[in-house]
């Protein structure tokens, strides 16, 4: 990485780079960053390390070795940088855009002064056109990325249910083949969604719900993804109240809402060829005399109904309803959804991990290749009958908890699956489908479901390479990823 704009190097500079090095013993281990001046001693290079060529992460080591540089370079305000040729020029872009990510527009004194005002690629002649194409893609999946860290670092008063929608509404207005509609209480209530109102009773904040369709394949009328996310901009626990401790962190319980959203925005961007949903339920989970109180029963739009034994576990309940209208309405040969659902999760993974639960074998094989590819760690986690047992009222047909005080995430999932079920018409075989299947791991029938709890991943604790401390942002790129490999063989 050189400090300097559309720097590509001499044969007479490459070879002091590598004298230089070579004679300081820079073994270029993976991440290492060595800086130097130039033979003519006018611009800062950053010499990084990608360890061995068969690494097997070679895309995430890309992302840190430029994202190490630039922040070395930043850090002696260079004004410019240009990035030489990479392994893959779409991971140093993300890499790039990543690394410079900051959160401070509440600050009176900003950090834009420490970024470069530019940053450029310098590709092989012989791929040139590629590698560029590459690098703005880089650039739109981080970009994107960097969107959901702001919507979940933004303070919960300036990240209204309103204000949320209406950001989403900017962001995406004149983006080819977008449809963004907002919808208010009274369209919840003609649509039957007993959850989202009662969680949304709360709060003086009133509720949203924003549907977003892309059409990229103006040859089909076939939805090849939908994805859900949990909208909660503020989470109180409502009358099972929080514990006051990292309460701070539920401005960003809209994080499955914020990187679908932003995931959203990287597809149209890129004009991937394929149609995609995206739906988000948005409101707050507040106190009130209104409030929803533990024991309260709601119908969901489902039909069903459940008893709330905990108000701390409304983020089912709200997608419950977003499931079930998305699943009937668009008819989506997936469905995902994405929340930061249950602090079960962070025990069982941390914040390494998203946890991914679903029946079909299939979608767990393109949600891990696009996990792969963009460096987004899952894993799968199991469904059961018992889990279904578990959720059984004495007065309703659900509770929206399991009755023992064991696999909170399990007993959450399976809550979930009875709405995108109960929602299908039809099996792939064209057999109805009205009930859950007894084999909850190999099932095939449409929509093909999976639920990802994001709770760990919600929050980095550790800045390090692309990594910041605050909110993530993941696992928007996957997401972005899960659709391309989509675009290009359908599920």
């Amino acid at each position: 990485l050189c400090g300097a704009d559309q720097a590509a190097l001499t044969p007479s500079q490459q070879k002091h780079i590598l004298d230089h090095v070579g004679a300081l013993g820079h073994t270029g281990e993976s991440g290492s960053v060595h800086l130097m001046l130039s033979d003519d001693l006018k611009k800062q290079i950053a010499v990084v390390g990608l360890g061995p060529e068969s690494a097997k992460e070679q895309n995430e080591v890309v992302r840190v070795a430029v994202a190490n540089g630039i922040k070395r370079l930043c850090a002696n305000k260079v004004s410019s940088v240009s990035v030489g040729p990479m392994p893959s020029a779409k991971a140093a872009s993300e890499g790039a855009a990543l690394a410079l990510y900051s959160f401070d527009q509440f600050k009176t004194k900003a950090s834009a002064a420490d970024k470069p005002k530019s940053i450029a690629y310098v590709a092989d002649k012989a791929s040139r056109k590629q590698q560029a194409d590459e690098w703005r893609a880089g650039e739109i999946y981080a970009e994107a990325q960097n969107w959901a860290r702001d919507l979940m670092n933004t303070p919960a008063n300036f990240m209204t249910p309103a204000i949320f929608a209406q950001r989403v509404q900017e962001e995406l207005h004149g983006l080819e083949n977008v449809e963004v509609n907002v919808y208010d209480a009274q369209w919840a209530q003609e649509q039957r969604m007993g959850g989202l109102l009662a969680v949304s009773r709360g709060s003086e904040q009133p509720l949203r719900f924003v549907e977003i369709v892309y059409r990229g394949d103006l040859s089909s009328k076939d939805v090849s993804l939908a994805m859900v996310g949990k909208g909660i901009t503020f989470d109180t626990g409502g009358y099972s109240l929080k514990p006051g401790r990292h309460m701070d962190l539920m401005k960003g319980d809209m994080g499955g809402g914020a990187t679908v959203v932003s995931a959203m925005r990287a597809i149209a961007k890129l004009q991937m060829p394929i149609n995609v949903v995206a739906t988000v339920p948005l409101c707050e989970n507040m106190i009130s005399g209104g409030a929803t109180k533990v024991s309260d029963i709601y119908t969901s739009r489902a039909g069903l109904t459940v008893e709330v034994m905990n108000t701390d576990a409304e983020g089912r309940i709200v997608l419950g309803d977003a499931l079930h209208y998305t699943v009937e309405k668009h008819q989506p040969r997936a469905v995902i959804d994405v929340a930061t659902l249950t602090g079960a999760m962070v025990v069982a993974l941390g914040e390494l991990y998203t946890g991914v639960f679903t029946p079909s074998p299939k979608l767990w094989s393109r949600i891990s290749t696009a996990s792969e590819a963009s460096d987004e760690p899952v894993w799968r986690m199991p469904l059961h009958d018992v889990w279904d047992s578990m959720l059984k009222s004495p007065v309703a047909d659900l509770s929206n908890i399991g009755n023992k005080s064991e696999a909170g995430a399990c007993t959450a999932a399976a809550f979930l699956r009875h709405f995108v079920r109960d929602s299908a018409k039809t099996a792939e075989n064209g057999d109805t489908q009205k009930t859950v299947p007894r084999d909850q791991n190999n099932d095939e029938s449409l929509p093909r479901w999976a639920h990802l709890d994001i709770a760990g991943p919600m929050e980095g604790t550790t800045a390090a390479g692309h990594h910041h401390k605050g909110m993530s942002g993941r696992p928007t790129r996957l997401l972005v990823e899960l659709a391309n490999q989509l675009s290009k063989e359908k599920l």
